[in-house]
């Protein structure tokens, strides 16, 4: 699939894709911004998709009333709603690849945007030739070079009036920073695209570096991760350390620094919220997990064999005590009599005060003691899920059992339960 706006190097772009085999859908999103000039590229893009035999889909979207909705700028509000109607487009039709008229001179403005910004080594290394499902096949090309290839084929093309006011930063950067810049420092263009060829070779190493070092740091934990404090400690520059390890679970450079200090200064117990994850700054670890809907729930759990769906994978068994049942021992699994259950039994989160009187021992024990005991962390005894008979607690799901209803010879029919793993 090909975005096309009309513009020159959309169009130019199109053509080189044709040239070259691609038959590529043609995808125009009409802004609204521009009144009949808005209009009339879109006509113009779907006579283009016909011209080359092409399968042209138009969205009409308005711009002006989104970024006024989301107190976002015009630039931002069109481009969040041209790609999320990429996406829902590729999605739809099973596009593999979305193809974006970007080139050298774009990738030069996007530069010095992220400068002004404050970006690190990603803002600053600019475009990707590729990401994920997007290409930019012409970001090799100049715009003069885009140009003088559209003359030489006769190609017609829109052009965009806002393109020659100042009214944006990019318009400002290509009317007045590059041309300055090349006036007083000659061939600083050719300059500029080479050094962005490096930074982007620097990032994509950086990034490989960046990868090994998570499998060092990053454990497996429940439905999360945990990065040992051990494993930071000595490291140059943690801080920066940190935000690497953690961008990608949302949080950002500021709440990264905060938990760099939580830990220089010990403070146990802090949780950061990057809206889809949680991270909690234990004793020895950073635990990481993703924010949860299933807190408050309770979920019914039938006497009967089964495999059933709930926050943690179950499998339920009903098996004859006779001579080839075998008891395993092992944390993932309990058993229990059968016929001394109350059903339904109920699959829930721990509360204060509940109590439980775990097998091989005497007597009861509040489950907040068993977690310190057992040293659990908070989003540990956030996560334990507890397995209940009437008023009884009858597992810890994952870790101990109580010494209630367990198996005797008068058993007849054993109830197992196998935690297989979460969700």
């Amino acid at each position: 699939m090909a975005a096309v706006s009309g513009g020159v190097d959309s169009v130019v772009m199109l053509d080189l894709l044709v040239q070259s085999g691609f038959k590529p859908a043609v995808a125009h999103c009409n802004f609204h911004l521009r009144g009949d000039e808005s209009d009339g590229d879109e006509a113009f893009v779907r006579q283009l998709a016909k011209k080359y035999g092409l399968p042209v889909f138009v969205h009409q979207c308005h711009a002006a009333g989104f970024a006024k909705e989301h107190h976002i700028s015009i630039e931002m509000a069109a481009r969040d709603l041209r790609y999320a109607w990429f996406e829902k487009l590729m999605n739809e039709h099973h596009f593999q690849k979305l193809a974006i008229g970007h080139n050298r001179d774009d990738d030069a403005e996007t530069f010095f945007i992220n400068l002004f910004r404050s970006s690190g080594l990603h803002g600053l290394k600019g475009i990707p030739v590729e990401r994920n499902h997007i290409i930019r096949p012409i970001l090799f090309a100049s715009r003069d070079e885009i140009l003088q290839y559209a003359n030489n084929q006769k190609l017609n093309f829109r052009e965009d009036s806002t393109n020659a006011t100042d009214d944006y930063l990019r318009n400002r950067i290509r009317h007045h920073l590059i041309p300055f810049m090349e006036d007083h420092f000659p061939g600083s263009r050719d300059g500029l695209a080479g050094s962005l060829e490096k930074l982007k070779e620097n990032d994509a190493l950086f990034e490989l570096l960046l990868k090994e070092k998570k499998e060092q740091i990053f454990e497996s934990s429940g439905n999360g991760y945990r990065i040992p404090k051990k494993m930071l400690r000595g490291f140059p520059k943690t801080n920066i350390l940190l935000y690497y390890l953690l961008r990608d679970f949302g949080f950002n450079r500021s709440q990264t620094d905060q938990i760099n200090t939580s830990i220089n200064n010990n403070q146990n117990g802090q949780i950061f919220n990057s809206g889809t994850y949680r991270l909690l700054s234990d004793r020895d670890c950073l635990f990481i997990e993703p924010v949860s809907t299933n807190q408050s729930k309770t979920w019914p759990v039938e006497l009967k064999s089964a495999e059933i769906k709930t926050p943690v994978n179950l499998q339920i068994r009903l098996l004859p005590n006779d001579m080839n049942f075998v008891l395993k021992k092992a944390k993932n699994i309990a058993y229990f009599d059968a016929d001394k259950l109350t059903e339904p039994l109920v699959l829930r989160k721990w509360k204060k005060g509940d109590r439980f009187e775990p097998f091989g021992m005497r007597g009861s024990k509040l489950l907040s003691d068993f977690f310190i005991d057992e040293k659990f962390s908070r989003f540990e005894k956030e996560n334990t899920w507890l397995l209940v008979s009437g008023n009884t607690i009858l597992w810890v799901v994952g870790h101990r059992a109580t010494r209630h209803f367990s198996i005797t010879p008068q058993t007849r029919t054993v109830f197992m339960v196998h935690l297989k793993s979460g969700l």
